[in-house]
Formats: structure tokens, C-alpha cells, sequence
């Protein structure tokens, strides 16, 4: 990216974060809303991604059902992304007060009281931007979250001391396997998201509503590699707030890589099916299988 370029960038985002802290919350969503049916109306390419992803696995075979789905989809994400430019630099305080619920949250205390190495899993859902920052900040602990760098280098300046100040750091997804055992092994916890279409080398086949599906064995083999405990966790929209939501930990050394990708897609899935409005479906999270229908 041109030096213009990322300066330009950089100037949309710190004009969009001043004017956004000016406004409340329930206006905030209003104009999310706003784009969002703007987005919904304009970009087809993804609504069809969309529509084909609830189509074939998700139930939601009727086109009425499916198309308001999607336009939540499209409204949500407006919001969700409206709200990160909102929040930096804002303090622990405030955000932590947007989480309402951690719910079955011995889970995670228990692990964290007996020293365990921790491998947290969670996909695309809801505002899983701040997911690790209010875990990091409620459990006074160090996450480190697999992902990869923004094309523009100034922005992503600001969101990597964004999240270090609340006590995460990004590990590049490309040559991160030394960096994760490193953190597991200095009791520090490692984040995944795992949802998306794996290469089928990468990955383990399973049969999800009637069709092949792969899984990522990303967390599985890291888990396994590290004799860690694998946590899924995800966080939703609830009144006036969030919640986080922890599912039951699994101990790899006693389960096989493919029960770790499974109850992973299994935790997921529970998580589609009791909101798939709040799902980031814009990626062809089946082309494995079924590139050609896309």
C-alpha cells in the first residue's frame, strides 16, 4: 500500500472515531442499520455467499426466512465494525462494562487456578473483536490471538497497541507455531478462530446437516502438540450488552484430533443455530465440497 494511501486510510478512521464516540449507542445502530440495508441492496456477490451458506446448512432452505437473515447479517456487521473504530483508546473500564454476562465462566477460572495451558477456540460470531480483550481484562490475563496483519500498516499500529493495552497480542498466522508453543508454555493463552473452510490437508472431514464440511486441526494439533486444554468461547448480542459464552473444555492428551475439530464445529454449530443473524457468513465457509455452487 502507497504511503497516500495509508495516510488517507488513517484520517477516514480517526475522523470516523470522533465522530462515532459522539454518539450513543441506539442512533449507532440506527445508522449501522442504515449501511447495512444500503450493503444488502448493493453487494450481491456476497448476499449470495450468504444465502448459499444458509441455504445448504443451516435449515434455512425457505427464501423469505433466509433473506431476513441476511439482511441482519449485513446490519450486524455494520454495527460490529461502527463499534471497534468507537471503542479505541477507550479505557478497560468502559469496556468491560459492555460485557453483561460471562456466562459459565468457572470454566475458564478453574483452568486458570490450576496453571493449565489454555487454547481458546471461536469463529466469526458476533463482535469477536473484543472477545479476547474483556477475557484478558476480566481474568487478568495474557492472550495471544492467531491472525494476520491489516494492509495498512498505520491502522494496524493502532489496533496491535489496542489490544496490547488490554493485554493481547496478535501472532502472525504465517510461522506461528513457534510463537503459540512459546505462550503456552509461559502460561499465557492462545485464541484460534476456527470456523472457516479449511484445505482439505489441513482440516478433518465431517457430515454437517447432510454434506461434507471440513474443520481446521489448527487448535486441535497445537493443543495435542502442547498437552493444553482446548476452550471454545463466543460472544453475542444480549440487551443493552454482550455476552460471552463458555462452552466446556476438552483435555487433548485424551481425545484424538479429530473429536478436538469436532466438538469445535459442534460448538459452533449450537452457536449458528441460536442466532445465525449474528454469523460472519460473507466467506465461502464450504467451497471445499461445493466450490462450483457459490
Amino acid at each position: 500500500m502507497s504511503r497516500i494511501k495509508d495516510y488517507f486510510y488513517l484520517l477516514i478512521f480517526y475522523f470516523l472515531n470522533f465522530l462515532l464516540k459522539l454518539i450513543p449507542n441506539k442512533i449507532l445502530k440506527f445508522f449501522a442499520n442504515l449501511i447495512g440495508s444500503l450493503a444488502f441492496r448493493i453487494n450481491k456477490k456476497h448476499k449470495n455467499i450468504i444465502l448459499k451458506n444458509l441455504e445448504h446448512f443451516c435449515k434455512l432452505t425457505q427464501a423469505p426466512k433466509s433473506i431476513e437473515i441476511t439482511k441482519q447479517v449485513y446490519k450486524k456487521f455494520a454495527f460490529y465494525i461502527l463499534s471497534m473504530v468507537k471503542n479505541q483508546n477507550i479505557s478497560q473500564e468502559k469496556l468491560l462494562k459492555q460485557i453483561k454476562l460471562f456466562k459459565n465462566e468457572e470454566y475458564l477460572q478453574d483452568l486458570l487456578s490450576a496453571n493449565a495451558k489454555i487454547v481458546f477456540t471461536t469463529a466469526h460470531y458476533g463482535y469477536w473483536e473484543i472477545l479476547p480483550s474483556a477475557v484478558a481484562i476480566k481474568f487478568n490475563c495474557k492472550i495471544n490471538v492467531i491472525g494476520r496483519a491489516l494492509e495498512s500498516a498505520k491502522i494496524n499500529a493502532i489496533l496491535t497497541k489496542y489490544r496490547e493495552n488490554f493485554g493481547v497480542k496478535l501472532i502472525e498466522k504465517t510461522n506461528a507455531l513457534r510463537p503459540m508453543i512459546k505462550a503456552l508454555n509461559s502460561n499465557e493463552l492462545v485464541g484460534i478462530v476456527s470456523d472457516q473452510d479449511a484445505h482439505i490437508k489441513e482440516s478433518s472431514e465431517f457430515i454437517l446437516y447432510g454434506r461434507k464440511v471440513t474443520q481446521s486441526n489448527a487448535a486441535s494439533l497445537i493443543a495435542k502438540r502442547c498437552d493444553a486444554y482446548l476452550l471454545p468461547v463466543y460472544i453475542y448480542e444480549i440487551s443493552d450488552g454482550y455476552c460471552i459464552e463458555f462452552f466446556k473444555p476438552l483435555k487433548a492428551s485424551e481425545k484424538t484430533i479429530e473429536e478436538l475439530s469436532f466438538y469445535q464445529l459442534e460448538c459452533t454449530k449450537k452457536m449458528w443455530e441460536k442466532n445465525p443473524s449474528e454469523y460472519f457468513w460473507f466467506h465461502k465457509r464450504f467451497k471445499t465440497f461445493y466450490e462450483d455452487e457459490y
